[in-house]
């Protein structure tokens, strides 16, 4: 039977395998334009119309699994998800992704967990799996796996935003300050028009409120927790608490920022050579007192917006300075041990 189906094939006209594909490709179009204004129906029955020309079409089922999922029929998207990765297509890598999140939303979070696993398998450089793993571990409340998970996102992407996002979250979650702080305030010096700016913002400001506590305590080590790296972080904070009587946002902010020279020679890929360096660059570049206002005016402050206009070429060399200062395209041994090569 196979021989037979390969001679049928070979002697098709090649006259009707073009206006098949052509055909195809036109449904696809279609169904893609109806997908991208929100007619999912419409689409669906142009993709359903497509997989007649071609029942095993991984970029078919790609595409109705991706249709199905922004309609919330987890179950059918997780049907077509699987398909596309059976057939071996090049839509595969896509398609764990789907699969995995269409597990995820309908609750069965343990299933999308070993579907990103079997994924990682394959493809094992895509930070897309290593985030979506992270966030169904944060959904667990396992975070540990959560934030190992994304140092392996970051290390292939050190400027995805929502793996810093979700890494601010873990340690907020932990109760470290410190951390988070550092990681929202990438966010927002990676991206200050994003989404969830001004909340993104308010969780900063919380954070250095907390670090820079009225109450004048010192820091410790045990207030935050973590490993010894941030040590000399705390002992040269303790020493700008003592002296410093301004507490408004911009203050503290760069007072914060400049403390981190002392974890820069740390060796942590992430927390020395990206976080503390870029900051501390940032800071003793003269750049913080702009940044930290162009931050505050993300939520209404008229004081602040006053600043804004008022300083507009510190600003706009504020901006230059970080458009020169982007993350690298990848991170190595961004996990545990070996030395950083980022800078």
């Amino acid at each position: 039977m196979k021989f037979i189906l390969t001679l049928l094939i070979l002697f098709t006209p090649l006259n009707l395998f073009a206006r098949e594909g052509k055909e195809l490709t036109e449904l696809l179009r279609k169904g893609n334009a109806q997908h991208d204004v929100g007619n999912y129906d419409q689409a669906l029955i142009f993709y359903k119309k497509a997989l007649k020309h071609d029942s095993i079409s991984g970029l078919v089922q790609y595409e109705m699994a991706y249709t199905l999922l922004a309609m919330k029929r987890f179950d059918e998207a997780a049907q077509f998800s699987r398909k596309v990765i059976d057939l071996d297509s090049k839509q595969q890598q896509g398609a764990y992704l789907m699969l995995g999140s269409a597990l995820n939303m309908s609750g069965k979070i343990p299933d999308a967990i070993q579907v990103y696993l079997e994924g990682l398998t394959k493809f094992r450089t895509m930070h897309q799996l290593h985030y979506n793993l992270a966030l169904a571990y944060y959904d667990i409340g396992n975070l540990t796996k959560s934030e190992e998970a994304l140092y392996r996102a970051l290390q292939m992407r050190p400027g995805h935003l929502n793996s810093h996002v979700l890494l601010g979250n873990v340690f907020s979650n932990r109760g470290d300050n410190m951390r988070a702080a550092l990681c929202y305030a990438y966010v927002l010096y990676l991206d200050p028009e994003i989404y969830n700016a001004s909340s993104i913002e308010e969780m900063l400001h919380s954070k250095i409120e907390s670090i820079f506590d009225a109450s004048g305590g010192q820091l410790h080590i045990g207030m935050f927790p973590g490993d010894s790296i941030f040590q000399s972080v705390y002992t040269s904070l303790n020493e700008i608490k003592q002296r410093s009587k301004d507490s408004t946002f911009t203050n503290t902010l760069c007072l914060f920022l400049g403390s981190l020279q002392s974890l820069i020679e740390k060796g942590h890929p992430l927390w020395s050579d990206l976080y503390a360096h870029t900051f501390y660059g940032l800071q003793n570049s003269g750049h913080c007192e702009a940044f930290s206002h162009s931050l505050s005016s993300l939520n209404t402050d008229s004081e602040n917006e006053s600043w804004m206009r008022l300083n507009q070429a510190k600003v706009q060399e504020m901006r230059s300075w970080i458009d020169s200062h982007q993350p690298p395209q990848k991170m190595n041994h961004i996990l545990f041990g070996g030395r950083s090569v980022f800078k």
